[in-house]
């Protein structure tokens, strides 16, 4: 059992002593160079990424602009168009009324209104 308990320590040690060279032992630190070429493509995805964002914001942006521009554009051709339309009615609205009609006899056929033979319509009360 001596022999045994003896080359268990003897053991022991070795592996202290292996331990012990290890830890004292220097150990070259790998330095780890800068990846530049990693570093750039993400730069340039980013700043690309930007720059697409930021010209489909202009894009946008025009769009909208010659959208306003068209509606007020349709606007004023619709309140143009209203104030012709109501210009327009006026003269039809003249052009019926029959005092209109009784020049033009009088004036270009020289036909005259007979009194004579003037009705008047009762309403249905």
């Amino acid at each position: 059992m001596l022999a045994r308990k003896y080359n268990y320590e003897e053991r022991w040690e070795q592996q202290e002593q292996q331990e012990q060279s290890v830890v004292t032992r220097p150990h070259p630190r790998r330095v780890r160079k800068p990846n530049y070429k990693l570093f750039r493509r993400r730069l340039f995805v980013t700043v690309g990424l930007i720059l697409a964002m930021y010209f489909a914001t202009v894009m946008r942006s025009a769009a909208l602009v010659s959208a306003g521009k068209q509606l007020i554009k349709l606007q004023t051709q619709e309140s143009q168009l209203i104030s012709k339309n109501s210009e327009l009615k006026i003269e039809v609205d003249q052009l019926k009324g029959p005092e209109r009609i009784t020049s033009i006899a009088e004036k270009q056929l020289g036909m005259k209104v007979a009194r004579s033979n003037i009705y008047v319509k009762a309403s249905n009360r």
